[in-house]
């Protein structure tokens, strides 16, 4: 589906590369030199070669060496009969967005736990809670459980765990049914005092 995607042109990957290429600790020398050997291919070059990008780049020759081992070592271009081939650079710029968001998952968790604890979690206590992730608890089962361990005024990580462990084993999602709490209105009497002198 994405090798259709991209040989259909629905993905422009020169644009993908310049908004990653940081993320991705691509420097700016070896960006260009994946943009110049991209767009050539754009343009029809079949054999795209380290000799004809010399011809396009300002580069010294030793400079490109060093570009071209550097990205060789990243492996985002591979040498295929002497010719530089980039689909190792687009499998990295589209995996790249699936991990950024399991990243941001664990970062907005670990984030939750830290403000329900009013204290910043110690690389055991964010260990702990990847390995819940990885025992296949969803994220809104584990924050669940986290607002029971709260409401019982209980902060500590294996309440929480035995809080999981005891909601698996049991088929239940959460102990309580979650209510609004009712609105308190206060009664405004009547009374008119400045009529009663």
């Amino acid at each position: 589906m994405l090798k259709e995607l991209i040989e259909n042109k629905c993905i422009d990957i020169g644009r993908l590369l310049l908004l990653r290429a940081k993320e991705l600790q691509i420097e700016d020398n070896e960006c260009h030199i994946l943009l110049l050997v991209y767009n050539l291919k754009e343009i029809g070059v079949k054999t795209v070669t380290p000799q004809m990008i010399q011809n396009y780049s300002t580069l010294s020759n030793q400079e490109l060496n060093k570009v071209l081992g550097s990205l060789l070592e990243k492996k985002f271009i591979y040498n295929h009969l002497g010719a530089i081939n980039l689909n190792n650079l687009t499998e990295k710029l589209l995996d790249k967005d699936e991990d950024s968001a399991e990243k941001e998952n664990d970062f907005d968790l670990i984030a939750i736990f830290e403000e329900q604890f009013a204290r910043a979690l110690s690389p055991i206590e964010i260990n702990i809670i990847k390995e819940w992730k990885n025992s296949n608890y969803s994220d809104d089962m584990i924050v669940k459980a986290l607002k029971e361990a709260v409401k019982s005024q209980v902060f500590n990580f294996r309440y929480i765990e035995r809080i999981l462990i005891n909601w698996s084993q049991n088929g239940v999602k959460q102990r309580y049914i979650e209510q609004d709490e009712p609105k308190r209105t206060v009664p405004v009497s009547d009374y008119k005092w400045w009529e009663n002198e």
